[in-house]
């Protein structure tokens, strides 16, 4: 897909309450993401996904997916429900609601009948690598993690204008305030730990060379960051 399309696949979940860096290796700075404060599963945690509609094939691809963050040394599995079984995790895949997660356990406060993440933008017909990144990244939000691009020391360039612009069109839609909390805003700097801004984080939102006034871009990858890899193990090793 390219960048111009890939602007259009912005995660709508709003990321609250701030956020919790992880403190790396004493020797030397790694990228790693931010991960939210008293919102992270019990390591050993199983959860259980449940699809509210949609096919298995359907539902299998996004199982491949989301795995992905099961690397060797994380303690937590994730495995499709069984009929009538409760799941911490519900999936919808509505194309008009675009894509978006509860974090980590504000999960556990949404009803059985309910959502707790909607994949709209992926299908069965959808390129693996698009697929990929938004099913990782919207899973990435179910066990935590928060946007990368709001770090404090994030240092984009943004071009106001022309994200107000994106972003208050279709297919999105958003108010100028959703922009300024999903886009702009940065996490208090007293309220995280930081060490230094991944700019290759699945977290990262897709920003195109037009969104900042030094022309730089952002393509986060399709799987795992080095980066992730040690978040994801910091939380759940």
């Amino acid at each position: 897909m390219s960048e111009g399309n890939r602007a259009q696949w912005v995660c709508a979940t709003l990321d609250v309450d701030g956020g919790e860096r992880l403190v790396g290796p004493s020797t030397s700075l790694v990228s790693m993401g931010v991960a939210a404060k008293n919102k992270l599963w019990e390591p050993g945690t199983e959860l259980k996904v449940r699809f509210l509609e949609g096919t298995d094939a359907l539902h299998a691809r996004v199982m491949e997916a989301a795995r992905s963050w099961l690397v060797d040394g994380v303690r937590l599995n994730l495995v499709k429900a069984k009929s009538g079984e409760k799941a911490q995790l519900r999936i919808a895949f509505d194309a008009s609601d675009g894509s978006w997660s509860y974090v980590g356990t504000d999960a556990l406060g949404i009803r059985q009948t309910q959502p707790t993440m909607n994949l709209g933008w992926a299908t069965l017909q959808t390129p693996k690598e698009d697929f990929w990144s938004v099913v990782i990244h919207e899973f990435g939000h179910a066990l935590g993690l928060l946007h990368e691009h709001n770090h404090p020391e994030a240092r984009i360039q943004w071009s106001r204008p022309a994200v107000y612009a994106d972003l208050e069109g279709p297919p999105n839609e958003w108010t100028k305030q959703q922009v300024d909390d999903n886009v702009f805003a940065k996490f208090d700097a007293s309220e995280v730990i930081t060490t230094n801004f991944d700019k290759a984080s699945v977290m990262i939102y897709t920003i195109p060379s037009n969104w900042t006034t030094d022309g730089k871009s952002f393509m986060p990858s399709w799987k795992l960051s080095a980066g992730d890899e040690l978040t994801i193990k910091k939380l759940y090793a």
